[in-house]
């Protein structure tokens, strides 16, 4: 079967019932999803601590919105799961001694190198320097690990992300990066707060070399004063060095590393900036192809106040957009399941799986924007009948998978695409034919030469709202797409991992060194990572 996606089982509209969890005990409790003052709330109710309320989404109208592209997986097996007791490989997790059973498949992985880092955050899933201990598995561990996830089934795992800690900060991390090049992953991607990158212009180019796609670097506004509040040193020339290094590796005869900026917004800290932010993005559009905003989650005890006045959610940052750019305004926005029937469409037409979009329709949100050398910005979704494209083209998969000559649909495909565009709308220069040959040249072999003929800047602005205790969903963890590995070769889901059950914290425990001993045993890379958090004077607050 290629088939990679089919209907949803979770329930629809407002109000309706769900699990989560007490941000309390841990225990899953029944929670109730419904609509107030034009938003959407949850609230849930532990016997034994109490009522507890939070905002899910501000805007019932995005959020009834983003069920309609809603499409389940088809489940997700890991033979090299070295726990498994009982010959079932189907990926699953255990809380609070109810199994949820994942449904998607691993569209990004993540592999934690290391809880090491060189800097201190005090906004962080995972640092050794407040634990304790030291977790960072070994070169033959990782490779194990991405085996692993190139032997999933249906649907291999072709993305995936080195994560910390401070990734970079692993001996071995070139060699890593070119191990899972060799392996078959399409994107090789490494979340950094960016030092390494920047200080060190020689690292960057071996890590290109050694297959590096693309940097996710930590970005939470351009000026040091907001990197003193997050992380506690000032960072705004590092960041700009690290894109200057990047535009180097190109003066090199290289391709740089596609940038996806990644700001935590924090309500009242820096969700100001989000406009900003985008427009930085477009003036660094030779190497910045993304912006991922990720809204905070919120670990530990918190007051109801601090909650309510903190809680930044994804129709939150829509709200900022319009306001800060006008660039897109909430019509514009999609969320991620809607690409879902392209993935379908190819599976089907191709005959073997591919991977597939499935993740909760309230996970993350995003949309493309078009800009032309005079500035004039204009939203994908604007010229784009997405609602029609994305509904026709699932329904053409359906007839292709029982049809004799499979390659005639994507004759089918093209018309359709043709359909749906309103030429009278696009942008100034943007026309159909072109826009038509760009995408399908994006589809087939030759993607970054179709790019590069294309005139306009283009720009993806998304949305990650990785859950907490408060707004905890067990429907989004059952749905997950981004998933962690461990050295045992077991598969547990991002929200599952850094927050409500926190597994990370087991799996640390497990597969970790008391830092002591670690450093006894490492005493070159231990006197690196105590020279490196050292903050140079220019970076301190009271510079």
């Amino acid at each position: 079967m290629t088939r990679t996606s089919v209907g949803y089982t979770s329930a629809t509209g407002l109000p309706k019932k769900t699990q989560s969890i007490c941000p309390e005990c841990g225990k899953i409790i029944d929670a109730k999803l419904f609509e107030e003052n034009r938003m959407v709330m949850i609230e849930k109710e532990c016997p034994e601590h109490g009522y507890f309320k939070d905002k899910y989404w501000t805007d019932v109208d995005l959020y009834l919105k983003a069920e309609k592209f809603a499409a389940d997986g088809i489940g997700l097996h890991n033979s090299m799961n070295e726990t498994i007791t009982d010959n079932d490989d189907s990926v699953h997790i255990v809380i609070d001694n109810q199994r949820i059973d994942m449904l998607s498949c691993t569209m990004l992985a993540n592999v934690d190198l290391t809880n090491r880092c060189n800097m201190h955050c005090p906004i962080c899933f995972a640092n050794a320097n407040d634990q304790g201990y030291v977790y960072e598995p070994s070169f033959e561990e990782v490779h194990k690990m991405l085996t692993a996830l190139r032997n999933e089934s249906p649907i291999k795992n072709t993305a995936v992300q080195f994560a910390g800690g401070e990734p970079t900060v692993h001996p071995r991390f070139v060699d890593i990066v070119r191990d899972a090049k060799q392996l078959g992953f399409a994107q090789v991607q490494v979340a950094t707060n960016g030092l390494e990158f920047a200080y060190h212009y020689d690292f960057l180019k071996a890590s290109k070399e050694a297959g590096l796609n693309t940097i996710y670097l930590q970005f939470d506004g351009m000026d040091d004063e907001i990197y003193l509040r997050t992380r506690g040193r000032k960072m705004w020339k590092n960041k700009l060095k690290v894109l200057e290094n990047c535009r180097k590796l190109q003066e090199d005869g290289l391709h740089s590393p596609s940038i996806v900026l990644v700001p935590v917004i924090i309500n009242g800290v820096n969700d100001n900036l989000v406009g900003d932010i985008i427009n930085f993005a477009f003036e660094n559009s030779d190497i910045i192809r993304a912006v991922n905003f990720q809204p905070v989650a919120f670990t530990g005890r918190i007051t109801k106040e601090e909650l309510e006045a903190g809680r930044f959610t994804l129709t939150d940052l829509v709200d900022r957009v319009d306001k800060q750019t006008g660039f897109a305004c909430k019509d514009d926005w999609y969320p991620v399941p809607v690409v879902a029937p392209i993935s379908k469409f190819a599976s089907i037409l191709l005959g073997h799986t591919k991977v597939t979009f499935t993740t909760h329709p309230h996970c993350g949100i995003a949309t493309y924007l078009f800009q032309n050398d005079k500035g004039d910005v204009v939203p994908f979704p604007r010229f784009i009948d997405i609602d029609r494209f994305s509904k026709e083209l699932d329904a053409i998969s359906d007839k292709m998978e029982n049809a004799k000559f499979k390659k005639l649909y994507a004759l089918k495909l093209i018309k359709l695409l043709k359909t749906c565009i309103d030429e009278s709308k696009m942008p100034e220069g943007l026309t159909k034919k072109k826009f038509v040959k760009m995408l399908t040249g994006v589809m087939g072999n030759d993607s970054k030469g179709a790019l590069a003929n294309f005139s306009w800047k283009m720009m993806l602005i998304a949305g990650m709202h990785f859950q907490d205790s408060y707004n905890y969903d067990i429907e989004r963890v059952r749905r997950c797409g981004v998933h962690y590995i461990t050295p045992d070769c077991r598969l547990y889901p991002f929200c599952a991992y850094n927050s409500g059950p926190e597994f990370r914290r087991e799996i640390e425990a497990k597969f970790s060194v008391p830092v002591e001993e670690w450093k006894k045993q490492h005493k070159e890379e231990a006197d690196k990572i105590d020279a490196a958090l050292i903050v140079p004077e220019d970076e301190r607050g009271d510079a």
